[in-house]
């Protein structure tokens, strides 16, 4: 089971199960299921350059021990970071048995231009994988 405490950094590269980008996530109290809402890998503004809340929701398994979670989103054409969300508490994995999920919830995030954007999750500053979205001028 894991934990949220912290532990020395692990070196075990966790593999990623799934990277999903969406509107909200909650979690049932009384099951402890968690629900994604509006998930999507498009966003269509009515003109850009614009703004994007967000959240991202992932899951990975096969970790063992402390890791800090950073995401980094990304502008794929150009390869510029447009920001960078770092976990300030860490998270502790027992056994490589288990996986684990979280949603992150994004602060408002930029999208300077029509084109492709990626998440990119690292570990412990170790790169497990990412997700993207496209972002299209309606104008």
């Amino acid at each position: 089971m894991s934990e949220y405490q912290a532990k020395p950094p692990s070196s075990v590269v966790p593999v990623l199960v799934a990277a999903l980008v969406c509107d909200a996530a909650a979690i049932d109290p009384a099951t402890n299921k968690r629900s994604l809402i509006g998930i999507f890998q498009q966003v269509t503004a009515s003109r850009v350059p614009a703004n994007l809340p967000a959240c991202l929701y992932f899951k990975f398994t096969d970790a063992e021990g402390g890791y800090d979670i950073k995401v980094r989103f990304v502008q794929v054409a150009s390869g510029k970071p447009l920001a960078e969300l770092s976990r300030n508490t860490a998270i502790t994995i027992n056994s490589r048995l288990d996986s684990i999920d979280m949603a992150l919830p994004l602060p408002t995030i930029p999208l300077p231009e029509a084109g492709t954007y990626e998440f990119q999750i690292w570990l412990n500053d170790m790169f497990v994988g990412a997700t993207s979205i496209n972002a299209v001028d309606r104008s």
